[in-house]
């Protein structure tokens, strides 16, 4: 039997006039019914500047609206506006998409966009970019939906969900092996590079090298077939997953292009791309007899120096910036000379980025940059309150973000001092080059992005 009216559930449901769960952001009986959720709050009318009733009746009809659940409202202002504008995949999509996908879409763009981008979530250019694109892939569309059900499985502790993203994750692959032919360059892109983001988010060790498939589509597209604002978009995103796994492999990045773009086509990042350039130079000095090794690290340290040196930083781009430039120096030094700490420049510089990073808001959007100097750093300290502050740290970006890879970086840095530390007491000194003790002990790549 129906339900009388009440003023807190989905307006379906008040139409309808039955009782709403009041489930977020779709409630459960519209899809158990796989009804279009309307959603919550109170319907809004825009009030008239001039607007004057016409006669008593309407008067009295206005005066007798006035306690009724309608509001009449000014405009909106700019920030409300800019709110309501923000992309949303799961509200564009065909009919035929289910309550389900819906719902797992609006968590990607309200929720987990801003995680995997710098910015916060109106602006990210991972919303701007991908929204239009999902429609038009299945591939790209279940990839989000897998991401965001792992996502939820953390935070309602369901096993069901896992199951669900698994089943995404097999769609998403199976179509892009039918598409990838067909598509357009940067929509198979897209697919693979957020294949990756979800690899190393959720530490699924597919076992599938998701950036050499990036770099087929790039070499057989061209760069100049990418070279939109998206297609920008993507070449950056990718350039700075390549540059990161090169680091965690041991190896040179696998693209042989530069980014020379802004990370996420963000301009205020363009000191913080500039970084990651050197930190992808340093990633090929691993492939140099000892004569160009000397070359190239005296070259690269020269551009270490050569960037902003004040530390007297204000802001969270500029502190990130900083706390990347003294990981790359920390970086240079054990790929060029096998130095780290107890070595007095590995301690200063791991402390300046230690220093750094504690300076941003955990819950700021570039904090989802700042796993590879946190580890970087973390795993050169050996002071008790530093190891201690690393900890503490990575809690509180789980905590904040609640993503798998986030725990299990914490762990490989615990595995690392301990590696470290035995050597130091056995032997005096630490030639123990972190990423190298990661693929030893653990037979996979530490998770850096």
């Amino acid at each position: 039997m129906p339900f009388s009216r009440t003023r807190t559930g989905c307006f379906t449901c008040r139409e309808d006039g039955y009782k709403c769960d009041e489930q977020k952001p779709f409630c459960g009986r519209c899809i158990r019914l796989q009804k279009a959720c309307k959603g919550y709050g109170v319907k809004l009318k825009w009030q008239t500047p001039q607007g004057r009733p016409k006669s008593k009746a309407a008067k009295s009809k206005r005066q007798q609206r006035s306690s009724s659940s309608d509001k009449v409202v000014p405009p909106p202002s700019s920030e409300l506006m800019s709110l309501v504008m923000s992309p949303d995949p799961s509200r564009i999509m065909p009919n035929d998409v289910n309550p389900t996908d819906r719902y797992l879409l609006n968590h990607w763009s309200t929720t987990l966009a801003a995680m995997v981008s710098m910015v916060p979530t109106p602006q990210s250019p991972f919303l701007v970019h991908l929204t239009p694109m999902v429609p038009h892939s299945t591939a790209l569309r279940s990839v989000l939906c897998s991401i965001a059900a792992c996502h939820l499985a953390i935070l309602r502790n369901d096993n069901s969900l896992h199951t669900l993203a698994t089943r995404h994750q097999l769609v998403a692959v199976s179509s892009l092996r039918q598409s990838i032919q067909t598509d357009s360059p940067e929509l198979s892109l897209a697919a693979i590079l957020m294949l990756q983001v979800s690899d190393r988010l959720f530490t699924m060790d597919s076992g599938v090298d998701h950036l050499s498939g990036a770099k087929a589509i790039i070499n057989q597209a061209g760069v100049n077939a990418l070279n939109s604002c998206r297609g920008t978009f993507l070449l950056s995103v990718c350039s700075y997953y390549d540059i990161l796994a090169s680091v965690s492999r041991g190896t040179s990045p696998l693209l042989e292009i530069d980014p020379e773009f802004p990370i996420g086509s963000i301009e205020s990042m363009e000191e913080l791309t500039s970084v990651l350039r050197i930190v992808g130079q340093i990633s090929r000095m691993r492939d140099q007899d000892q004569d160009s090794l000397d070359a190239w690290g005296h070259a690269v340290e020269d551009l270490l120096n050569a960037l902003n040196q004040s530390d007297d930083t204000i802001g969270d781009v500029g502190h990130t910036v900083q706390a990347y430039k003294h990981a790359a120096f920390i970086y240079l030094y054990r790929v060029w000379r096998n130095q780290g700490a107890p070595h007095p420049s590995a301690l200063k510089h791991g402390r300046s980025c230690l220093a750094h990073l504690g300076s941003v808001p955990v819950n700021s959007p570039l904090v989802s940059t700042h796993v590879w100097p946190l580890w970087t750093a973390g795993c050169e300290s050996i002071d008790d309150d530093q190891r201690q502050f690393v900890r503490d740290r990575m809690d509180a970006m789980y905590g904040a973000r609640h993503l798998p890879s986030l725990q299990r970086t914490k762990q490989d840095i615990r595995e690392v001092w301990e590696i470290k530390d035995e050597q130091r007491n056995l032997i005096g000194v630490d030639n123990v080059d972190c990423i190298k003790a990661i693929l030893r002990s653990k037979q996979r790549e530490a998770g850096l992005a």
